[in-house]
């Protein structure tokens, strides 16, 4: 690896796993200091051994959608790497959700856990973004973010509303040094995605349609998820900022 992010100091929310995983694994690589939070301390506890083989690398438990946790980690996180200027935001939650039938505490549900869990970590870390000097905020939403689907309101308002929080923290922060953006992934075969694709009737029919749904006719990868944080936090993104960045295989463009 090149050393792109040498002296960042980074804390990714939803670390533990996935796409979260993915980025921090990518960023620590890249020469980052890092800190990962999720609920389970013990998924975080695992991650942290293997990411250590890279870098320095540390973890704080906590539900994104709590104040006081998020308080807590965010200190934790400072105290851990000696400051904070970046932080990736990979927390959230999904489920089927048509109009018609809808629990109003189900649309809660994810609203809260999408939006409100991207809101309060740039909330209670903005002190120490702006102090860094220079910082960026990179949040996971969707491509569903973009476009609409079917049965999924609740999860596209609220990765829709992701992107327009990190399109208006953006301005906030954009005189004072820290950027603020969104990456818009499609289909991603993480271990959450594929244990869903198990609960299917037919489990490889689920996943055919779902690699497919993209023009350019596959999953998306972990690792490419990855390579787009990196250039995010990374000094070379520092004319990129109130982005929403699809990497879709095109899904969005149709």
């Amino acid at each position: 690896m090149s050393g792109r992010l040498n002296g960042k100091k980074a804390l990714i929310y939803g670390g533990g796993t996935g796409i979260g995983l993915a980025c921090a694994e990518a960023l620590v690589r890249e020469g980052a200091a890092i800190c990962i939070s999720g609920r389970r301390g013990t998924v975080l506890q695992e991650a942290v051994g293997e990411l250590q083989k890279w870098g320095a690398a540390f973890y704080a438990a906590g539900d994104a959608t709590s104040v006081s946790d998020v308080q807590r980690v965010t200190s934790a996180a400072v105290k851990s790497l000696g400051g904070l200027d970046t932080i990736v935001i990979s927390a959230g939650a999904g489920g089927r959700t048509p109009i018609f039938d809808t629990d109003p505490a189900e649309f809660q549900r994810i609203i809260d856990n999408n939006l409100r869990s991207a809101f309060l970590p740039m909330r209670f870390a903005a002190e120490h973004l702006v102090s860094a000097g220079r910082a960026s905020v990179i949040i996971v939403a969707s491509t569903f973010g973009l476009v609409g689907y079917r049965e999924r309101a609740a999860y596209c308002a609220a990765k829709a509303g992701v992107i327009g929080l990190a399109r208006s923290a953006a301005l906030d922060f954009a005189d004072k040094g820290v950027r603020v953006n969104a990456i818009c992934p499609g289909y991603v075969e993480t271990p959450l995605a594929l244990e869903v694709a198990q609960g299917e009737p037919d489990p490889q029919a689920h996943l055919g349609i779902r690699r497919t749904m993209h023009p350019v006719p596959r999953a998306g990868r972990l690792d490419e998820m990855g390579e787009l944080a990196v250039y995010l936090a990374s000094d070379l993104a520092a004319f990129v900022t109130g982005q929403a960045i699809a990497i879709d295989g095109g899904y969005s463009t149709r």
